[in-house]
């Protein structure tokens, strides 16, 4: 197992992430992952997301932390609360909650899932 992980938000290493249509309520949101730390090397998994504007459902599969690095998203969770997050924010999410993001200009964050 590697023991140094790196990434950069310019990396041209980013790949297709697949919502499913059936929850994307409005736009396209051609998101894409980089992953900084993949699968399988060690308790934590650490990527870089993008999105264009666009509004879909999101189950949190793992307790998530994520850090905002381009753009603004609004985030309404299931019961009622939600947060605007924009550059420098910070949000954490707690495993089984489900929300829908509000992508609301062009998107870029770096999280932390742990499952």
């Amino acid at each position: 197992m590697a023991t140094a992980f790196s990434g950069n938000v310019n990396a041209s290493e980013f790949e297709r992430y697949a919502i499913p249509e059936d929850d994307i309520l409005d736009g396209t949101p051609n998101s894409r992952v980089h992953w900084v730390r993949p699968d399988g090397q060690g308790s934590q998994l650490v990527g870089i997301f993008r999105a264009e504007p666009a509004v879909f459902r999101y189950v949190w599969e793992a307790d998530e932390t994520i850090h905002v690095l381009e753009g603004r998203v609004r985030i309404e969770l299931e019961g009622g609360e939600g947060l605007e997050l924009g550059v420098g924010d910070v949000g954490s999410f707690t495993q089984g909650y489900r929300g829908v993001w509000h992508i609301l200009e062009p998107f870029c964050e770096l999280f932390v899932l742990t499952p």
